[in-house]
């Protein structure tokens, strides 16, 4: 007798199988079992796939025609698609939205950090990490979401003001 680790109930493994038999014979325990196996294949071998596009390419490039065929007799795949790409538009959108709120909001927290105080450089830092994220976004050189443009924070832009 053996415990099945997902739903706890006793089972004999099969004849066949022996001691190698993981889980009981229900679909949901063999479906976490693959998915658990699955995570950790990806996990140690998480390159397998690297540089595989030129072999990609050059295989459709000899098919003209095979995606197209395969979306039109596969209507399942093609709806599933869809469903997964609104998923990731919509994860997206609400990403870059919560980045637009905090850049809204810097120049209220750089004001209120202006205001403490006790606020001196060579103290020790009290300041939470998410208001430095602020205060320094609130940088025009240390943007972290553009990639830095040589002109940009060229010298002759002149001094950064800090509104002080």
């Amino acid at each position: 007798m053996k415990q099945c680790p997902y739903c706890h109930i006793f089972f004999t493994p099969h004849v066949k199988v022996g001691s190698r038999q993981i889980t009981c014979r229900k679909p949901d325990c063999k479906k976490q079992l693959k998915a658990e196996n699955n995570k950790r294949w990806w996990q140690e071998n998480s390159d397998h796939y690297r540089d595989d596009y030129p072999r990609l390419k050059q295989w459709l490039d000899q098919h003209p025609g095979y995606l197209k065929h395969y979306r039109q007799s596969h209507p399942e795949y093609v709806q599933k698609n869809r469903e997964a790409q609104r998923r990731r538009d919509r994860s997206k959108r609400l990403r870059l939205d919560i980045q637009a709120q905090l850049k809204r909001q810097a120049p209220e927290i750089t004001e209120q950090l202006w205001d403490l105080s006790d606020l001196d450089i060579q103290d020790q830092l009290c300041i939470k990490p998410l208001e430095m994220a602020f205060l320094f976004s609130t940088l025009p050189c240390l943007d972290i979401q553009v990639s830095l443009d040589s002109s940009f924070c060229h010298k002759d832009n002149g001094p950064i003001h800090t509104g002080r």
